[in-house]
């Protein structure tokens, strides 16, 4: 079982899931790196982002936010859009209160960003200090409402449990405490943070921890009863969405291309703009009794507008027979066509193999076979 011909000029991987029912799949994944230019035309860059078949941290996995998620999950049944990235200062000012703001087709989601902020004293008890000024902050989770208290010992930790790695969150503490502790710099334009012993939604355009609320109920119940009965295959009450990485307001009906897509304050550039391309991902497995033929899904967008690049995941599954042997081989992408090149590249031609481009480069100067 392998990849034996892949003409997308993206890069393409494998991996064997297990479904719910305890069945092997194969799932493949061909992951694309875009530049945008200025209109948000998409063409692939000369360097291609590696498959990851494990969570990217943005530091210590145990304390910070998922940068990149693995890209071998079993099957998304929507897109998910996620902006890596920072709130950016139009024209290299400094303020001290930003909104950002993402755009998908007609759909909208802003956030407002404030500077470093601390908890003060006031005569109505605790409120934000004034914020410092910044050119940039990070948009990542660890910078929005969240967080853990363990102002009653390491056996009493209270956690936020959409955000653990947060700040804000003191359920607990004294506001003596809690004077001079920083504010959330991210939040949602009509939900202000005011006080530190309220709950508010996590703000933020980035992947949302597996083992955080909503997500986590979604994997299922892991009790004796599945101890006894089902393990180690996934629960009854397992939900595939819980394979979306997204916060549910930017996940999307699958993606077909020719989406728009639009970032603002994120860049240098007050707006970049991303146009999805229509690309058909084909992908052919070929067992010893006939071919099985899948048209991959656009499941996973990654936009990063500071360096006007777009990351595309695409997928396709299918269910494996009960000897793995049976599938001999994998083709991924249009059949090549002799001569004929699959694309531009930073507007340079982009061909399957040699063969190809030295057939290309006979056609081109009139030469022979």
């Amino acid at each position: 079982m392998h990849i034996s011909a892949n003409t997308t000029g993206m890069l393409a991987g494998l991996a064997v899931a297990i479904d719910g029912k305890g069945r092997d799949h194969c799932v493949v994944v061909v992951k694309g790196t875009f530049h945008a230019d200025q209109r948000g035309s998409l063409d692939l860059d000369q360097e291609q982002v590696p498959l990851l078949r494990s969570d990217e941290h943005y530091g210590e996995p145990a304390s910070t936010c998922v940068r990149h998620e693995c890209d071998f999950a079993l099957r998304k049944a929507r897109t998910d859009v996620i902006v890596v990235g920072n709130a950016v200062a139009p024209a290299g000012r400094r303020v001290r209160r930003l909104d950002v703001r993402l755009e998908v087709e007609d759909r909208t989601k802003e956030l407002t960003v404030h500077g470093d902020r601390t908890w003060s004293a006031t005569l109505g008890g605790l409120a934000p200090g004034t914020a410092a000024e910044f050119s940039e902050i990070p948009l990542t989770f660890d910078r929005a409402w969240g967080g853990q208290d363990d102002s009653r010992g390491p056996d009493h930790v209270a956690i936020e449990p959409r955000n653990p790695l947060g700040i804000g969150f003191h359920r607990h503490r004294k506001a003596a405490e809690v004077v001079g502790m920083p504010v959330p710099n991210l939040e949602a334009p009509n939900a202000a943070v005011t006080s530190p012993y309220r709950s508010y939604e996590p703000a933020g355009f980035g992947c949302v921890g597996r083992s955080w609320q909503p997500r986590l109920a979604l994997a299922g119940t892991y009790d004796q009863r599945w101890r006894d009965e089902r393990a180690p295959h996934l629960p009854d009450d397992f939900d595939y969405a819980h394979f979306q990485c997204a916060p549910p307001d930017q996940q999307f009906a699958p993606f077909l291309g020719g989406e728009t897509l639009r970032c603002t304050h994120m860049a240098a550039r007050a707006q970049v703009t991303y146009v999805i391309p229509t690309l058909r991902v084909p992908v052919r497995f070929r067992f010893r009794d006939g071919d099985i033929d899948r048209m991959a899904v656009l499941d996973t967008v990654t936009l990063e507008p500071q360096i006007d690049r777009a990351v595309l995941v695409w997928r396709a599954s299918v269910a494996m027979r009960k000897q793995p042997a049976a599938l001999r081989e994998i083709l991924v992408g249009e059949p090549p066509v002799r001569g004929r090149a699959l694309g531009q590249r930073r507007g340079k031609p982009v061909f399957p193999g040699i063969a190809a481009t030295l057939a290309w480069l006979r056609n081109r100067t009139g030469g022979g076979s």
